[in-house]
């Protein structure tokens, strides 16, 4: 018999990868509290769009009011793919129905491991970053993927790792099942890919929710908005390896060429930064918001707290400050609160 996969959280990320998941045979759940999305992934299938094909797949969704149900039937892995500021409840929710072996992996934006590892324990907590897969739920049953998938020449989307570091039978299985919907490897790095996803986040999901604008300006525009997200890369850069991370590729980019462009001022690095970023926009279908921008753009409450919050949060631990991170997250904090709108003048007084 085949594992049971209980994803919390259907939208973008849950929503694509779970409904890719069910397409191809797998026993999946999708758990969300969007009733809008529930009945219309319930009532006309879900509809999976963008780079790999188009695709209508009937699929198990319910409300977060039914998860009772999983008494009867256990969940072998539930996969967390709520916002950050969601995990401890989901975690707690979906821990008391969880198999003898099962676990809780982490889908999420920011480094969550550890909030879910208090709810269900470090031996039940199982990490994965999503690469490269830019995904958005832009309506009711209706998910669209903007990126290119992975072939063997380029990285793994998925990279699936054990919070201690050894590989076991589980998170091989687990990188086998995530490899059906697109490349997936095992880990031993999971902190390290955990905060190489989260600079590759910090580098543009604050500035597009402080200012409104799309990823262009931030990726090959070269104005201002452009030097303040290599000056992002390059403090995130900074404060990871100042905990010790091993640092992968940032958006195709070596972590030394954005520390030595956004600290160091280094013209060459700079270059190899705007050619990099040029050749990751090229592969996206059309320009992104991110979701920190989508959130603000949709009147919703971001997770800026737990991406470039985080960020300068882990640059005052480690006493390597991180000023950018710092000012944009507190700009999108004042507009998550209504006190700001989303505007390019927001972020006039930051240094690049």
């Amino acid at each position: 018999m085949g594992k049971h996969i209980v994803f919390i959280g259907a939208g973008a990320v849950g929503g694509y990868v779970g409904g890719h998941l069910a397409r191809v045979g797998e026993d999946v759940t999708l758990v969300d509290p969007w009733p809008e999305h529930v009945q219309a992934m319930r009532e006309n299938g879900l509809h999976l769009g963008g780079s790999q094909g188009e695709h209508v797949v009937k699929v198990n969704a319910m409300d977060l009011s039914d998860v009772q149900i999983f008494l009867r039937k256990p969940v072998d892995v539930a996969v967390i793919c709520t916002k950050s500021y969601d995990t401890e409840w989901s975690a707690m929710m979906i821990g008391q129905y969880l198999s003898p072996q099962g676990y809780v992996v982490s889908m999420q934006n920011g480094i969550n491991e550890e909030r879910i590892a208090r709810a269900v324990g470090w031996g039940r907590t199982v990490g994965t970053t999503v690469s490269t897969i830019s995904v958005n739920a832009y309506q009711p049953g209706h998910i669209k993927r903007y990126q290119q998938p992975g072939s063997e020449t380029q990285h793994a989307v998925f990279r699936v790792g054990e919070v201690h570091g050894l590989v076991t039978d589980r998170i091989t299985e687990l990188a086998d099942i995530f490899s059906r919907v697109d490349r997936a490897k095992v880990t031993t790095n999971l902190w390290g890919e955990r905060w190489t996803k989260l600079s590759a986040n910090t580098i543009t999901h604050g500035l597009l929710g402080a200012t409104g604008l799309d990823n262009t300006h931030v990726l090959i525009g070269r104005g201002k908005i452009h030097r303040l997200g290599v000056k992002l890369g390059a403090e995130a850069v900074a404060v990871g390896r100042a905990h010790g991370y091993e640092l992968g590729t940032i958006l195709g980019i070596s972590a030394d060429d954005w520390y030595n462009a956004g600290i160091r001022n280094d013209v060459p690095a700079l270059q190899r930064v705007q050619d990099g970023l040029t050749a990751w926009m090229a592969t996206l279908l059309e320009p992104s918001h991110s979701s920190v921008g989508r959130d603000v753009m949709r009147g919703r409450r971001s997770e800026i707290d737990f991406t470039n919050g985080l960020v300068a949060d882990k640059g005052v631990e480690a006493g390597v400050p991180a000023p950018t991170h710092a000012a944009v997250t507190e700009l999108v904090r004042r507009i998550d609160r209504g006190e700001l709108k989303p505007d390019p003048s927001n972020v006039e007084n930051i240094a690049a």
